[in-house]
């Protein structure tokens, strides 16, 4: 009997170690976390979402999505560490871990990914009516490109200064605030970069005819060839009703999710882990999620934080040291 009552005293203080261990290793855990998305309407707003339920059903965290610019605005606010997980595209957080581009000289070094979301396809409509089947028709016109800081009006721009092409003006605003607009009349194309489906696509062609403006081959040659991040890929035929006889060419860059270095290495290896093995919930929210991918992370143009680090190498997937920050 007083081997029995050794064995379960004993029992009981592994039990109790291992469960005090647990709660001290989540004693640094964040209570409740932000989201950094951007404007309402976009692919990303709603990502956040299904993310936010994720976390709270898996991790047991509290989370709130936050509406801002984009990516852009998103790399510097978790740089500043005003927001705890950002969504963003690679050739923003590229430039701005180099200091190039929107940067201006001053690098944001205290951001690290920790799993790649899915590509964003640059697409851009107008009513048919208008007569517009090329960028080289946008010459002279009004082009909504999203909101400031978005990765749409930092690059769409750039897109069409590579095709020649040099609108009347280009228009900064959210995807519903520039959909009103192009049907009111005041805009002549409207564009973005975000996952399949783009919501506002499939709304106003429920309303409207409208033709979706390819980025043809030689025009994205040409773009890529200054901006290697960028990917050529097409748009399939018959994914909206707008383009049901012919895919539509166009240029892809994939968005990844991000924190501050600071972040503690078991809540992100812990956040990385469930988000994996709950991919289901992303995909119920948003159909881009059936691209978040383990073995996509190799394609982070910045470091991965350490607490994923550990889980991908857990599963088998090499990091190179490219995206180890020593």
């Amino acid at each position: 009997m007083r081997k029995v009552a050794i064995v379960v005293a004993i029992l009981g203080m592994i039990v109790f170690a291992v469960n005090t261990g647990m709660a001290a290793d989540k004693a640094g855990w964040p209570k409740g976390v932000t989201i950094g998305a951007a404007p309402v309407g976009g692919t990303y707003f709603i990502w956040g979402g299904g993310f936010a339920k994720l976390l709270h059903e898996k991790v047991g965290v509290q989370a709130n999505v936050e509406v801002t610019g984009g990516p852009v605005h998103n790399t510097q606010l978790v740089d500043a560490k005003n927001l705890d997980f950002a969504m963003v595209t690679a050739a923003p957080v590229w430039e701005g871990w180099t200091g190039d581009g929107w940067a201006k000289g001053k690098k944001h070094q205290n951001v690290r990914v920790i799993f790649p979301m899915y590509p964003s396809w640059f697409q851009m409509y107008a009513e048919t009516k208008k007569g517009i089947k090329s960028l080289k028709d946008l010459e002279g016109k009004s082009v909504g490109v999203g909101p400031t800081g978005g990765t749409p009006a930092t690059y769409w721009p750039k897109i069409l200064e590579a095709a020649g092409v040099k609108p009347a003006r280009l228009v900064n605003a959210g995807s519903a605030d520039l959909n009103s607009q192009l049907k009111d009349g005041m805009l002549d194309a409207n564009s973005q970069s975000v996952g399949l489906p783009w919501v506002t696509i499939t709304e106003i062609e429920t309303t409207h005819d409208v033709t979706l403006i390819p980025i043809s081959k030689a025009e994205a040659d040409k773009f890529i060839e200054k901006y290697p991040y960028f990917a050529e890929d097409t748009i399939p035929k018959g994914f909206y009703k707008s383009n049901k006889d012919y895919a539509v060419p166009t240029i892809t860059i994939w968005n990844f999710m991000t924190v501050h270095k600071d972040m503690p290495d078991d809540f992100v290896y812990e956040v990385v882990k469930k988000t994996f093995e709950n991919v289901d919930i992303l995909i119920a929210t948003h159909a881009s999620a059936k691209d978040v991918i383990a073995e996509k992370i190799l394609t982070s143009p910045i470091p991965l934080h350490p607490g994923a680090v550990k889980y991908y190498r857990e599963i088998g997937i090499k990091i190179p040291d490219k995206l180890i920050m020593k």
